[in-house]
């Protein structure tokens, strides 16, 4: 295998440049009006509806332990950063 100094390049074009930012999101239009439409029509009988009706009983409980514990920590932390 040779290497070949004075070998002519070939010239490349200029990429045309293409902007990376899009303002559509990641799903396109199509697919959330889908999305949407398919989750204000699920059923409450439904395996969707019987797990979201457990998940918004779920997030509306306040464990005011895990919160007081959450709390007491980061102002432990605070204070030994200080």
């Amino acid at each position: 295998m040779e290497l070949v100094l004075n070998q002519k390049l070939e010239t490349v074009p200029e990429p045309i440049e293409v902007s990376h930012f899009t303002t559509n999101g990641l799903l396109n239009s199509n697919y959330k009006s889908i999305v949407k439409l398919n989750f204000s029509k699920s059923t409450p009988k439904s395996i969707f509806g019987i797990r979201q009706r457990i998940k918004s009983s779920q997030l509306r409980k306040v464990n005011h332990t895990a919160v007081i514990l959450k709390l007491s920590v980061f102002a432990i932390a605070l204070i030994a950063l200080f």
